[in-house]
C-alpha cells in the first residue's frame, strides 16, 4: 500500500509497462493524466457488468441446486427392475410426472450398463464415439479381499423405507507394489522404519519412495512414522503444488487434518485458478475442527467463474457445505450465504473421486444390486442413485448420490483412462471418499488413497452392503 501510495519501489513490487487504456483495465490500475476520465468510466461499467455476470451465475447454480433438490424429494422404486428393452429414462416417464423431474438429470441419459463385467467392452465402446479423442486399455478389476468395516444406524427418513438401516463399508486391500516398496516391505514389521532409513538417501528425489514407505507404516499403524516420512515431501518441491496436494491427501487419509491446512493454504496460494485448492482446504478446515472457516473457501467453489472443464463442481460443495451447515453445533453463521443454497439432502450412500493429476481422465463407476451400473454414461440409475458430470480435464470430483439405498451390495470401481501430462509422483494418485448415513448424526466417512500406473485400468475401491 505504501508503494502504491506514494510511488516507491519495495520488495515486493514487479516491473509492469501499460501503454494503453486497455493494459489499465486489465490490471485495474488508475491511470494519471489524461487517461484517468476515460478509466473511470469503462471501470464502472466492468463493475456493473461483472456484479450482473455474478448474479447471473448464481441463479444458475440455484436452478440446478433445485433440480437437485427434486430428484432428492422424490419416491424411487425399490423392486425388480424392468425388462432390459426399456431404458431408464422410459422409466421415469412412465412411472412418474415429467414436470417434477430434475431435467437435468433427465435429458437423454444413455441406457443402463448390463450387470456383469462383460460391458467393459461395450462402455469403451460408447467412450470412443463420445469423444474421438478417450481411449482405453480395459483392464479387468482388481478381485481383492475386502476388510469390512460395518456401520449401523438408522436410515434416513423417508417416504418409504428401502432398508433397515444396516449400512456397511468394506475396503479393498491395497499395497503399493513398486520395486522401491517391495524391499522395504521384506523383514519384520518392526524393522520397516531402519530398513527405509537405509535406503532413503539413495531415493531422495522420489517422491514415489516416500509415499510407498508412508503407505506401509500406516498400514501397520505406525502413524507418526508414517508422518514423519511424509514431511519429506514438504521439503523436496516447495513451488510444486501437484506433490503439495498429495502430500495433503496424505495426511488427510492419516487423520491428521490440522497439519494438512496448512498445505492446502499454500496449494492455495499457488492455483487460485483451480476450484479444487478451494475445496480442499474447506474440507480440511472442517475435519480439523474450524467450520466456520471452512464455509468461506466452500463458497468460492459456488460463486467464483470457472473454467468450462469444471462444470459440476459447484454442486459437489454445495452438498459439502450445507452438510457442514447442518451437522455443526453451535449453528454456524451463514449470512454471507444465498439462501436458496442451504437445503441440506442426507443421503444412505455416497462416493466421491479425486484424483491429482491435471489433463487426466478418471471416472467413478458405483454397480448397484440390479446389476445397474453409474457411472458418466448413465448418470440416473432404475432405483434413484445419481452420478455427477463427467470431468474429463483433471482433478475430479465426481460423486454418485443415492438417498434411499435398496438392500444387497454395491460395488464401487474407479476407471483410469490415462493421463496427457507427466506425473510428478510417477503415477496417478486417486482419493475416494465413501460415506454412509451423510448429512446425519450416523455419518460415516472412510478414505482411500491409491496409486496408479500410467496405463488404462480398473480398480476395485470397496463395497457398500445395505441390508
Amino acid at each position: 500500500r505504501l508503494s502504491q501510495q506514494f510511488g516507491l519501489v519495495g520488495p515486493d513490487t514487479s516491473l509492469i509497462v501499460l501503454e494503453t487504456l486497455e493494459d489499465y483495465l486489465r490490471y485495474a490500475i488508475r491511470p494519471s493524466g489524461k487517461l484517468r476520465a476515460d478509466y473511470d468510466a469503462r471501470f464502472a461499467r466492468q463493475v456493473t457488468d461483472r456484479a450482473a455476470a455474478d448474479r447471473e451465475r448464481l441463479d444458475q447454480v440455484a436452478a440446478r441446486w433445485k433440480e437437485r433438490q427434486q430428484w432428492w424429494s422424490r419416491s424411487w422404486p425399490k423392486g425388480a427392475p424392468p425388462r432390459a428393452k426399456e431404458t431408464a429414462l422410459d422409466v421415469a416417464a412412465a412411472d412418474y410426472p415429467a414436470e417434477s423431474a430434475p431435467m437435468a438429470m433427465l435429458v437423454a441419459p444413455a441406457p443402463a450398463a448390463p450387470p456383469a463385467p462383460a460391458p467393459m467392452a461395450a462402455a469403451a465402446e460408447q467412450r470412443m464415439q463420445a469423444s474421438s479423442a478417450r481411449a482405453r486399455r480395459p483392464a479387468p478389476a482388481s478381485e481383492n479381499a475386502l476388510d469390512s468395516i460395518v456401520v449401523t444406524g438408522g436410515s434416513v427418513d423417508a417416504a418409504a423405507a428401502a432398508n433397515d438401516g444396516q449400512l456397511g463399508i468394506r475396503l479393498a486391500a491395497w499395497q503399493p507394489d513398486s520395486a522401491v516398496a517391495r524391499r522395504p516391505r521384506q523383514g519384520p514389521p518392526s524393522q520397516l522404519y531402519d530398513r527405509y532409513l537405509a535406503e532413503r538417501d539413495a531415493h531422495a528425489d522420489s517422491s514415489a519412495f516416500f509415499l510407498d514407505v508412508a503407505d506401509l507404516l500406516l498400514e501397520q499403524g505406525q502413524r507418526e512414522l508414517a508422518l514423519r516420512v511424509l514431511s519429506n515431501l514438504a521439503e523436496m518441491e516447495l513451488d510444486n503444488r501437484h506433490l503439495l496436494r498429495v502430500l495433503g491427501y496424505r495426511l488427510m487419509q492419516a487423520d491428521a487434518p490440522a497439519l494438512a491446512v496448512p498445505v492446502f493454504e499454500q496449494v492455495l496460494a499457488m492455483g487460485q485458478e483451480e476450484p479444487q485448492s478451494f475445496r480442499d482446504l474447506g474440507l480440511a478446515l472442517a475435519a480439523a475442527g474450524q467450520p466456520q472457516q471452512a464455509l468461506a473457501p466452500l463458497y468460492q467453489v459456488v460463486v467464483r467463474p470457472w473454467d468450462s472443464r469444471f462444470d459440476g463442481i459447484a454442486l459437489v460443495a454445495l452438498d459439502e457445505l450445507t452438510n457442514l451447515v447442518a451437522r455443526s453445533t453451535p449453528r454456524l453463521d451463514t449470512s454471507g450465504v444465498d439462501p436458496r443454497l442451504l437445503q441440506a439432502m442426507p443421503l444412505d450412500l455416497r462416493v466421491v473421486l479425486s484424483w491429482d493429476a491435471d489433463n487426466s481422465d478418471m471416472d467413478l463407476w458405483v454397480t448397484d444390486p440390479n446389476g445397474e451400473r453409474a457411472y458418466y454414461g448413465n448418470r440416473l440409475t432404475y432405483q434413484g442413485g445419481q452420478m455427477s458430470e463427467d470431468f474429463t480435464g483433471g482433478y475430479g470430483p465426481e460423486q454418485f448420490s443415492l438417498r434411499n439405498a435398496k438392500p444387497g451390495r454395491y460395488k464401487v470401481e474407479a476407471n483410469y483412462f490415462g493421463s496427457r501430462q507427466q506425473l510428478v509422483t510417477g503415477a496417478t494418485t486417486l482419493m475416494l471418499r465413501l460415506t454412509t448415513h451423510w448429512g446425519t448424526a450416523k455419518q460415516k466417512d472412510q478414505m482411500v488413497t491409491m496409486r496408479l500406473k500410467d496405463r488404462a485400468e480398473t480398480v476395485l475401491v470397496g463395497e457398500f452392503e445395505v441390508r
